[in-house]
């Protein structure tokens, strides 16, 4: 992997590949997130082109003593040394605009994960609940 630079529009092919979603929903999700200030959504590229992605939402609320945090989702690559590096680039990230912590969002069906982002400090330990909508 060569660089991790922040995500453009002309980016959205190479994300609907690495998704494998449906392009139009992505591309305005894409569009929308890029003109979001707390909302960074980066690529890691090399040689053959984009190789991965990610995003990090940076939150404060009343939650958490009114903390800063950061979200972490959307990781998605080609391998898994593009994903190291971009687990490294949003926990520095996260770091540097302030966050006191990181969530990281992953699907309770990778339970084959958890041992790899346990090396990057990550701990299983979020319990909530979700519902659609």
């Amino acid at each position: 992997m060569d660089v991790i630079r922040r995500a453009r529009v002309t980016d959205i092919e190479a994300l609907v590949r690495l998704f494998g979603a449906p392009g139009e929903p992505l591309a305005a999700a894409l569009r929308e997130l890029l003109n979001t200030p707390h909302v960074t959504v980066v690529v890691a590229e090399d040689d053959n082109g984009v190789a991965g992605t990610a995003q990090l939402t940076v939150l404060r609320g009343l939650a958490w003593e009114g903390a800063t945090r950061g979200l972490l989702e959307g990781i998605r690559a080609a391998r898994r040394g593009v994903t190291s590096a971009l687990l490294t680039w949003g926990i520095d990230e996260a770091r540097r605009r302030g966050c006191s912590r990181l969530h990281l969002d992953s699907g309770l069906a990778r339970g084959d994960l958890r041992d790899f982002y346990a090396r990057f400090g990550f701990e299983y330990s979020y319990q909530g609940f979700t519902r659609a909508l």
